[in-house]
């Protein structure tokens, strides 16, 4: 810690307890810096006429007090539980969602298995040598969506029994399964355009797989549909999480932002990184 940033931060320290009701600074020290996790932030101890205090900050840290009088009662303990929060929060507004993933219908790790499948399909592209070759890149396309359908009746139990559906037939269980998750009238034109690629995908993989005619370019559109197809089910089904719901820039539009200390204890900002419009994040801990 340089003398300028010492300087700056027990300001800015002062400042923000100041903001918080709480006065009478008698002592103000540095307890334990911590870099553990790449930026250095630093746990002050400071003691008031309303109480002793910690005060966690660093570079890229929103700052935070916490009492010394009744939970937090070392540098270390009010550094963890700091950084929980702050890591908990960046998770939720950026984009590590597995464990909402985790929970609900669609099992990535059988989409994950399908795109090794299509993956080694196009490798295979290099090495056409007769039509043969071509119609086994179609016979893998088809695979992979009747592999896809499985996993989406798997994980709707009640879809199949409801639309009278088999559980190999893709086109069929995919097209309920975009009602499902593109439902309302605002989707309307979303879920048109979600079934004409199934249906391209499933009808030109089917096309390749049976005619000996068909040759490179075939087999290559028809791996971008079943590529576009599988891409288009995960996509809409985040969607339906609400994930397209990411908090934007009210003055410029813009996804891109931090997040930094607000007015009071447990209290945070976003601050967006393209126009530098701050506003209040609601967060639940």
């Amino acid at each position: 810690m340089t003398p300028e940033y010492r300087v700056e931060a027990e300001k800015n320290i002062t400042s923000y307890l100041a903001g918080n009701d709480v006065n009478g600074i008698k002592y103000m020290q540095v307890e334990q810096t911590f870099d553990d996790l790449g930026d250095e932030v630093h746990v002050w101890n400071v003691r008031t006429d309303d109480g002793n205090w910690w005060v966690v900050e660093g570079e890229g840290v929103p700052m935070n007090l916490y009492t010394q009088n009744e939970f937090y009662f070392s540098a270390d303990e009010a550094y963890s539980f700091h950084m929980g929060i702050t890591q908990r929060l960046q998770a939720r507004h950026h984009q590590a969602f597995k464990h909402v993933i985790d929970e609900v219908p669609l099992d990535i790790d059988g989409v994950k298995s399908i795109s090794r499948r299509l993956n080694s399909a196009a490798l295979e592209l290099n090495d056409v040598s007769g039509p043969e070759d071509i119609q086994s890149i179609g016979l893998t396309c088809r695979e992979s969506l009747i592999e896809l359908a499985g996993i989406l009746a798997q994980g709707n139990p009640e879809l199949l029994k409801d639309h009278g559906l088999k559980a190999a037939d893709f086109k069929g269980i995919a097209k309920a399964v975009i009602s499902i998750y593109a439902e309302g009238r605002q989707n309307s034109n979303l879920r048109k355009r979600c079934r004409h690629l199934i249906e391209a995908a499933w009808d030109q993989s089917s096309e390749v797989v049976h005619s000996p005619n068909k040759n490179l370019p075939d087999a290559k559109i028809c791996l971008l549909f079943t590529c576009s197809a599988v891409s288009v089910i995960q996509n809409i089904f985040l969607k339906y999480l609400g994930f397209d719901n990411e908090p934007k820039c009210p003055e410029c539009k813009s996804m891109d932002y931090d997040i930094s200390d607000g007015e009071g204890p447990d209290e945070y900002m976003l601050i967006c990184n393209s126009c530098g419009h701050e506003m209040p994040l609601a967060q639940e801990i």
